[in-house]
């Protein structure tokens, strides 16, 4: 699994009230906690690195990263989540298209995927990528990541799909859940994202009104368990739907895949990346938010 989603919300300091809108913000998809630090140098050639991006789907929903944080700022002005005016919430979307721009995010993440990829790992993680099934997985997770999908419709049907599982569809999926920690990586992203949005604002009006990042801080983490809770069960929703054409076997191969060394190495070079990528996106994004209320930040 290469993606996992971001949140959005009118201050983007506030945690989320709807999983449908962080499901806006994916980058993959079904995105990220941070991990390891990385090595000193590059492991591989980001020519490489980019063919593994474009391979795993990771170059093609990058490029989407943008319009789904756009996805979920209109998504919030429409539900009047925001106190914006219009005027204010275009400023916010010019601002938030020049923080994710796709080019940006990947030239970032191939960056920080070459430095994390052991060399002896592109050659399996090159033929999983190639073979029919891994082809297949990765055009599901492509579409399922795009900004104009009904992510409340998906998460309504994977529910009842899951509901109706045989008890070996639901521990596949479960299974999928715990081996990609999607619920932990959410988690995480959604609280270093809001983090960098406030560092990115302090750093331009350190003396503004929006909370300080240790009382944020604070803040999540008096949330964390409700939010990882909550973000399981849209995670097992999203993917009983998302996978819902694979039979068994076929996902318990991704299963074995994303278990092995190849697969494992690859999604923590990928989150470690994506974090990296996104959070130095969220703390631009944060450095042209008092612009966007000339009459409250400046």
């Amino acid at each position: 699994m290469k993606r996992m989603p971001l949140v959005s919300r009118s201050s983007l300091l506030a945690p989320p009230r709807s999983a449908a809108l962080c499901q806006r913000w994916r980058c993959a998809l079904l995105a990220l906690v941070l991990l390891v630090g990385a090595p000193a140098h590059a492991q591989i050639d980001e020519a490489a690195a980019e063919r593994l991006m474009r391979g795993s789907g990771l170059w093609d929903q990058l490029g989407s990263t943008a319009a789904g944080a756009r996805a979920g700022i209109e998504a919030a002005a429409r539900h009047r989540l925001t106190a914006l005016s219009e005027e204010e919430v275009q400023r916010l979307l010019r601002a938030t298209d020049a923080a994710f721009a796709a080019e940006t995010l990947r030239v970032a993440v191939r960056g920080a995927l070459a430095a994390r990829v052991p060399p002896d790992q592109v050659e399996p993680l090159e033929a999983w990528l190639g073979s029919e099934l891994g082809q297949r997985i990765t055009a599901l997770e492509v579409v399922a990541s795009r900004p104009e999908r009904d992510s409340e419709r998906v998460i309504r049907a994977g529910i009842a799909r899951l509901a109706q599982a045989p008890l070996v569809r639901k521990k596949l999926i479960e299974d999928l859940v715990d081996s990609t920690r999607a619920a932990e990586v959410i988690t995480a992203m959604t609280i270093n994202v809001a983090v960098a949005v406030q560092r990115g604002m302090a750093s331009v009006k350190p003396d503004g009104p929006a909370a300080p990042v240790a009382t944020l801080r604070e803040a999540f983490a008096s949330q964390r368990a409700q939010m990882l809770q909550a973000y399981r069960g849209m995670t097992q929703a999203l993917f009983a739907e998302m996978y819902q054409v694979l039979p068994d076997a076929e996902l318990a191969r991704y299963l074995e895949f994303l278990r092995g060394p190849a697969g494992r190495q690859f999604l923590e070079a990928t989150m470690q990346a994506m974090e990296l990528a996104l959070v130095d996106a969220a703390e631009r994004l944060g450095s042209r938010l008092p612009a966007v209320r000339p009459g409250s930040n400046t």
